[in-house]
């Protein structure tokens, strides 16, 4: 009896919390969180999550990307054994907001992920997106917007470690 009443109180005290973490990433150790948001007009989560040390996780790939939409199983999850740079979306004349995108290359196919920081806003990131490019040519270009799905995240939700993502 009193083992079920403790069953009874951890679970009850589970609801709270969980309510609670729907901007938390679920990236499963060694990885850690590089980045995630939900994307509300697909009711849906990406999260990109790298591991920082590979030499002391040896056989595991760098990084994983996961795409789910609403509480179905993920759409999309592929790992990756490093990541691309891009920032051909800052804006040179723009002062105060550094632009940078981190991609995971699948096939011919790059997932990423583009956020801005503000200087203004003491240098938190202010904008996300998630984006697909049909190849690394098309990631790593200067030419903008060739993108072929851009993704907004919801600004509320974005986890960014910006300690390792610096535009």
């Amino acid at each position: 009896m009193m083992r079920k009443m403790i069953v009874m109180l951890l679970a009850s005290a589970l609801v709270v919390p969980l309510s609670t973490l729907e901007a938390a990433a679920n990236c499963i150790p060694p990885w850690q969180t590089l980045f995630a948001c939900n994307i509300p007009r697909q009711d849906a989560r990406a999260e990109f999550c790298l591991i920082p040390d590979t030499d002391a996780h040896p056989g595991k790939k760098q990084g994983y990307y996961t795409y789910v939409v609403g509480t179905k199983p993920a759409e999309l999850y592929f790992e990756a054994d490093g990541y691309y740079f891009s920032t051909k979306d800052t804006l040179v004349d723009h002062p105060t907001d550094l632009t940078m995108a981190i991609g995971f290359k699948r096939g011919a196919y790059v997932y990423s992920f583009t956020i801005t920081e503000d200087r203004q806003i003491d240098g938190r990131v202010r904008d996300g997106e998630v984006r697909v490019y049909s190849s690394l040519d098309a990631f790593t270009s200067s030419e903008k917007d060739t993108e072929v799905t851009r993704l907004y995240c919801d600004r509320a939700s974005i986890l960014a470690d910006t300690d390792n993502i610096r535009p």
